[in-house]
């Protein structure tokens, strides 16, 4: 049961003790984000405690790296019977009777015993933030306000779905008290798909630490060529789409309008795929595949420009930092992130997902003109300052308190 009192004034107010929770911890968006919100939430009013479901490799390696020493975390399936499973499947290692085995085993034990902590942890805090909705079986209960938060357009996932798969989802969402969505976009988006039900749509984009970002632009890296383009994204064709990214770059090589290398950051399993098509586009020698890296900032300060080429993105929070970096950027105008946080082309340059000629063009067109370039660093610099900490513990402020007078007041109705 939350002991927090609302009504109180921000002097007499005890921190916010809100819980974080993801299934499982990885390298992506996803976690980017996260890692940047338990960095940055101001310790005079929040609390954060981060819980996953399962451990990883990816896990130990950011608390290491990144996750703050004040931070506790809880695992909730830390036993290696509850969880060996589990990590054979991310790294796609079980064959039929395994993965039906690890179906039975998850359902029948671990997932039921995973509840069960997870309820007693719950009642610890104040307020419940799903970061991916991997709790919406247990959403709204231990009477503790719990949000989801939608990292990517509900329209593009749940538009090939049928009726009743959607109606299903939607209940799903609903035992919320609100589900936070990072952009413009997402919130109309959400709020006509929920409007039936009252639930509380709210917008909350990620923390974008300026200041931070910075200082790790600082840091010394042996530059992969005199002049570069970078992409920074997870090898996945199924979201990112490098083959678009790479036929462009192709063509401008082709022309020698481009003397600078393509050089791609992230790790995924279609890396191979894409080297192969780097090679018989006869670029190969000039893309640099450098994997993942723990940071990034050094080379997207560096870049001559900043590429994302997504069939769809939530936010975009690479855009965000290349933006706070003061380098240019293009991105496809994919659902939902980019077009909102490149004010429609003002602040970085769009072009359509999968657009081989207009991305070349765009590319050719940023890696010539500088008073084009100059113009969009200034309109992204004034963009990025509204998703500076100060404005993001306002927002997570604003959303914690309106949800824990509702849940001290549960017959008042919210207006939407």
């Amino acid at each position: 049961m939350t002991n927090a009192n609302p009504h109180a004034t921000e002097a007499d107010r005890p921190p916010l003790r809100i819980l974080f929770h993801i299934n499982d911890f990885g390298k992506g968006g996803t976690e980017t984000a996260l890692l940047s919100w338990l960095k940055t939430l101001d310790r005079r009013l929040f609390a954060p405690s981060l819980s996953v479901a399962y451990p990883t490799d990816d896990l130990s390696f950011w608390r290491a790296q990144s996750i703050p020493a004040d931070v506790p975390v809880h695992v909730l399936a830390s036993s290696k019977w509850m969880y060996v499973l589990h990590q054979a499947a991310r790294r796609r290692r079980l064959g039929v009777g395994v993965k039906l085995l690890h179906k039975l085993l998850t359902y029948g034990a671990i997932r039921p015993l995973a509840a069960f902590r997870m309820r007693r942890l719950a009642k610890q805090h104040d307020l419940i933030c799903d970061f991916d909705f991997s709790l919406r079986h247990l959403a709204g209960s231990c009477d503790v306000p719990w949000f989801g938060v939608s990292h990517f357009s509900l329209a593009a996932r749940l538009g090939s779905k049928s009726e009743r798969y959607v109606a299903r989802r939607v209940r799903h969402y609903s035992r919320y008290s609100a589900i936070a969505v990072l952009t413009p976009a997402m919130l109309n988006e959400a709020q006509e798909l929920f409007s039936a039900t009252g639930l509380y749509i709210v917008e909350l984009p990620n923390v974008i630490d300026v200041d931070a970002l910075r200082r790790a632009a600082r840091a010394e890296i042996e530059r992969p060529a005199e002049s570069f383009i970078v992409s920074v994204a997870r090898l996945d064709e199924g979201q990112k789409d490098h083959k678009t990214l790479l036929r462009a770059y192709a063509q401008v090589r082709k022309g020698g309008r481009c003397e600078a290398v393509l050089v791609l950051i992230g790790e995924g399993r279609d890396r191979r795929e894409l080297e192969q098509l780097a090679d018989e586009l006869g670029i190969g020698a000039s893309v640099h595949f450098l994997g993942f890296c723990a940071n990034p900032p050094p080379y997207i300060r560096q870049a001559k420009l900043l590429v994302l080429s997504s069939r769809y993105e939530g936010f975009g929070m690479v855009l965000g930092e290349a933006m706070a970096l003061g380098t240019p950027v293009l991105s496809a105008d994919c659902p939902t992130g980019p077009r909102d946080l490149l004010e429609g082309g003002k602040a970085g340059l769009l072009v359509p997902p999968g657009d081989v000629d207009a991305m070349a063009r765009a590319i050719e067109r940023l890696l010539k003109d500088t008073e084009l370039r100059q113009s969009l660093v200034q309109a992204a610099l004034r963009k990025v300052e509204t998703f500076t900490p100060a404005s993001a513990n306002q927002r997570m402020l604003d959303l914690a308190l309106r949800l824990l007078t509702k849940q001290d007041a549960p017959s008042v109705q919210t207006p939407r």
